[in-house]
């Protein structure tokens, strides 16, 4: 979701007095909270009727633009715009697709996702702005400084919902130990998953003194604050890892089986329309450094590992706390605290 905001930025800076807003899956709002782009948030629970939605969202806009190729997304564009505009894989089973939307095409994952959302922009004439924006105001800021006094640590998120994004515990202890010895805080987020709870007590219970945690679950715009003030990040693919590239943070992002080059952390002001290559390997841009094993099978864009008969994703196992710090001092060389 964050990483559709280029349509909305792309919308406003043509049409300064576009009404712009969002159709999310309830429990995913709060990525757009204070975003200057959005005026309203519309979410929907796919556990409960949608018959009330479909009658308030009835041709309400002049347009809709469905950022991925759920079916669910097809109908709600075809719904609420007098146009509508989404994608298709074109297969057998999704002709309806071309027959409900004003526009519709084919869902490339050769792209990055970026710059393939704002390709529904082409229809109607609206140059594309590729940058990613964060919602948050000076009351976060001063929230961060409050709580955080200086600046001098660096955010891990270790936390997803899909389990083959995950990085190892004893990865994220040594990590925080080479951290400290670098002269900075490790400081870990924290989740209202229970899962993701029992995940950080076991890194905090082996980690090395000095490492620390967020004291409460924040809400997005107070955790970029939080990020923005620091001197790096750490994170898995999730959304968190895109906001901290989106604020312009030295970030390294761990990636097992993930396709980077269609779901990599997008590199604001990047000039081009692919920052990422298709194979597994380090990859650059900016204060951004991408790291995935050079293995012949990554990335396999699977959420089971077949070389680890039923373990754990053995690309993300083999990650080492040295590699990712590597990357991080070298971008700490570089942000803009240094």
């Amino acid at each position: 979701m964050l990483l559709s905001t280029p349509l909305a930025l792309s919308i406003k800076e043509r049409l300064p007095d576009a009404q712009i807003d969002y159709l999310v899956l309830k429990g995913t709002e709060g990525v757009l909270a204070k975003n200057p782009l959005v005026r309203s948030v519309y979410t929907i629970d796919p556990r409960k009727s949608s018959v009330a939605l479909i009658a308030l969202l009835w041709k309400k806009y002049d347009y809709a633009i469905g950022s991925n190729v759920s079916d669910r997304t097809t109908l709600f564009c075809a719904v609420a715009g007098r146009r509508s505009y989404g994608f298709s894989y074109f297969r057998g089973k999704e002709w309806w697709k071309k027959l409900l939307l004003t526009s519709c095409r084919l869902y490339d994952d050769r792209m990055h996702i970026v710059p393939l959302v704002l390709t529904r922009l082409e229809p109607l004439a609206i140059p594309p702005c590729p940058r990613v924006v964060v919602g948050g105001d000076a009351d976060d800021e001063a929230f961060a400084a409050r709580v955080q006094g200086d600046d001098r640590y660096v955010v891990l998120h270790p936390y997803s919902r899909k389990e083959y994004k995950c990085w190892t515990v004893d990865g994220w202890r040594r990590l925080s130990g080479l951290i400290l010895e670098a002269g900075l805080r490790p400081l870990f987020t924290v989740s209202p998953n229970p899962d993701d709870a029992k995940m950080l007590a076991d890194i905090l219970a082996g980690a090395p003194l000095g490492t620390g945690a967020l004291g409460d679950v924040l809400s997005f715009p107070k955790l970029a604050a939080v990020i923005r003030r620091g001197r790096g990040y750490v994170g898995v693919d999730t959304v968190v890892t895109h906001m901290a590239a989106a604020l312009d943070v030295p970030t390294v992002a761990l990636y097992g089986p993930t396709l980077v080059h269609h779901w990599g952390p997008w590199p604001n002001d990047f000039p081009g329309s692919a920052p990422y290559g298709p194979r597994g390997t380090i990859q650059r841009q900016g204060l951004i450094a991408v790291i995935q094993k050079e293995w012949e099978c990554v990335p396999c864009n699977r959420e089971e590992c077949s070389r680890n008969d039923g373990g754990g994703i053995a690309c993300m196992e083999a990650i080492t706390p040295e590699e990712v710090m590597t990357e991080l001092a070298g971008l700490l060389g570089r942000g803009s605290h240094s």
